[in-house]
């Protein structure tokens, strides 16, 4: 199905949840809106998504948003048990991030493969999602490298035509303790765009039959 009715901005940047007749799951997230907004439309997608053989999960036209969402779709994810996802290092503190352990009951148990679709318009907190699923070995990117956004931003008026981005912080992933700034994320399959979806249901089908 795709979320948000035809013609209509996705809901909760869910644009599309389906499971194929062979049990693979598709998930198409365009963005990380607000954890209040995102919460139901995603809890419903788990809910559609239970008892996945597999998982393509597209991130080609994610954006980037809000940890809190982020965090939420680890949550599903990474199992039952609570996990230090990355640090958020200002010049003068350090902000951690977990996920709950919360979404147990319809997570996808670790063995179900998962792959994740992305490619130039992939950002920010979409590349990061990308990045902390790759880093576990909870899923295998396919597509194109990222435009490499690690950087946290706070936007500054210059004047009333000129508005600057400042960087105030930067991202360390929990396990590689490195991020992705200025390399990208750098996919497992390299591929073009077009070929993308169909390359990743390849690899989930190979994972899910071997």
């Amino acid at each position: 199905m795709a979320a948000g009715g035809p013609g209509g901005p996705p809901a909760g940047a869910v644009s599309r949840v389906s499971r194929d007749a062979d049990g693979v799951g598709h998930l198409a997230l365009d963005g990380l809106d607000p954890v209040h907004l995102a919460a139901p439309y995603l809890e419903a997608a788990f809910e559609l998504l239970r008892g996945a053989t597999g998982l393509v999960l597209d991130l080609r036209r994610n954006g980037g948003g809000d940890p809190g969402t982020l965090a939420m779709v680890l949550d599903w994810l990474g199992g039952p048990r609570p996990e230090h996802i990355s640090d958020v290092r200002y010049k003068d503190r350090t902000r951690r991030s977990w996920t709950t352990g919360r979404a147990a009951e319809r997570s996808l148990p670790p063995p179900v493969p998962v792959v994740a679709v992305i490619g130039g318009r992939t950002f920010s907190s979409g590349e990061a999602l990308a990045y902390h699923l790759q880093s576990r070995g909870r899923a295998r990117l396919v597509g194109s490298r990222t435009p490499g956004a690690a950087d946290h931003i706070t936007p500054v008026r210059v004047n009333e035509h000129v508005r600057a981005f400042i960087p105030e912080a930067y991202v360390v992933d929990a396990v590689t303790r490195g991020n992705w700034e200025g390399t990208g994320v750098v996919p497992d399959v390299e591929c073009g765009d077009a070929d993308a979806l169909p390359a990743a249901a390849a690899v989930v089908r190979a994972a899910v039959g071997s």
